[in-house]
């Protein structure tokens, strides 16, 4: 595959994934706006003083709280980024160490054939 045609089939196949982001955040953001909307409307004042009457009230255990989405979203691409480079540096390990063979089989396809003298 020559490179400018590896290039723009990766060109592409970004092209496809900034596309489908896009919508994606599209409707995201549409549902975000009618469900905030909607609890706009719901009576929350009316809600706040009666938490404390639910039956199980004070009777769940407490949970850690969760952190921050957008820490998340770092921490993972962090670790994404430096496990991609882990990749690139073994493959680019894998290469030096099967340099010698792909040499022997590179000079072997060059050396022309040459017949076997007739035996006496």
């Amino acid at each position: 595959m020559s490179e400018n045609v590896r290039e723009e089939l990766q060109e592409q196949v970004l092209g496809v994934v900034r596309k489908s982001q896009e919508v994606t955040l599209a409707t995201v953001k549409k549902i975000v706006e009618a469900l905030s909307a909607a609890t706009a409307k719901l009576p929350v004042d009316a809600l706040e003083g009666k938490l404390h009457e639910l039956p199980l009230a004070g009777k769940l255990p407490s949970r850690p709280a969760l952190p921050e989405a957008g820490a998340v979203v770092s921490s993972t691409f962090d670790f994404a980024g430096r496990l991609l480079a882990e990749q690139r540096r073994f493959a680019e390990e894998l290469i030096k160490a099967t340099a010698p063979l792909r040499s022997r089989t590179h000079e072997a396809e060059e050396t022309p054939e040459t017949p076997e003298a007739p035996a006496a």
